[in-house]
């Protein structure tokens, strides 16, 4: 019986030793992971989008600057961009132009001198023609190539009544002209000739003398009185000391400006 009791027991143990190996081998089960609750974030609400006016952009219409004022001619046809014309054209009778020429030299504004060009074409005081230009390349050479130009009517019934009563006409305003001088720097002498006193043998229109010429609105100035004369300036610029030693040595170019048929607006030099 003791025998019998040993063996079971031995069995037993076998048995629990099978059963523990067995419980180790096996995979142990995963928890199921609950999913997390996510946290309610509350949105916040977009602004509504406000409807953009589009505005209209205003044209700015570009005031020519004038330096010598409306004088009789401008108010006589009311319109200054026409006397401008009519100067240009009569001062150059012998030349054609094409628009762009007219424009820039006129520094103006280019719709209204495009209008007054069209009625002084449609008067006949002008008129416009296909003509072959020369032009420069750029990499050397010449081309030729047809282009409108405009050009004065010798035709016209009273051309030379106009001819006469616009090249009469002279600066209108010399307190302006004065004064826009003035501030291209420390003027002493400032003389008008040629075009402005009806001097055609003049060598020169003007004569500036002065220290400290500020010459960017030298340029400007001169382009704008040729704007208004209706022809290029010859201009001659001296310091106070070049112009006191030519003046003392007699040289004619200065002694026929002085003694010629001339104007001084500005003297400073003391010369008597």
């Amino acid at each position: 019986m003791k025998k019998k009791l040993r063996k079971t027991k031995k069995s037993v143990r076998k048995l629990k030793k099978k059963i523990a190996t067995a419980k180790s081998r096996k995979k142990p089960r995963r928890k199921k992971l609950r999913p997390r609750k996510r946290k309610r974030v509350l949105k916040r609400k977009k602004p509504a989008k406000r409807k953009r006016i589009r505005r209209r952009k205003r044209t700015k219409i570009s005031k020519p600057r004038v330096y010598i004022g409306k004088g009789i001619l401008e108010q006589l046809f009311e319109s200054q961009p026409k006397v401008k014309l009519l100067k240009f054209f009569f001062r150059n009778s012998k030349d054609v132009f094409q628009p762009k020429q007219i424009f820039r030299r006129l520094r103006s504004n280019i719709s209204i001198l495009r209008r007054e060009l069209n009625k002084l074409e449609d008067i006949g005081v002008i008129k416009q023609k296909k003509a072959w230009l020369t032009f420069s390349k750029k990499r050397g050479g010449v081309k030729k190539e047809k282009r409108l130009v405009y050009y004065l009517n010798p035709g016209f019934d009273f051309v030379n009544e106009l001819r006469n009563l616009i090249l009469k006409s002279t600066v209108a305003s010399k307190d302006d002209l004065v004064n826009s001088a003035r501030k291209l720097g420390n003027i002493k002498l400032f003389l008008l000739a040629g075009v402005f006193t009806g001097d055609e043998s003049s060598r020169a229109d003007l004569l500036i003398v002065g220290d400290k010429i500020n010459h960017r609105k030298l340029n400007n100035f001169l382009k704008d009185l040729e704007a208004e004369v209706g022809k290029e300036l010859n201009c001659a610029v001296m310091t106070s000391k070049e112009f006191n030693y030519r003046y003392d040595m007699y040289d004619r170019f200065v002694r026929d400006l002085l003694t010629g048929k001339s104007e001084i607006l500005i003297n400073r030099v003391n010369l008597w």
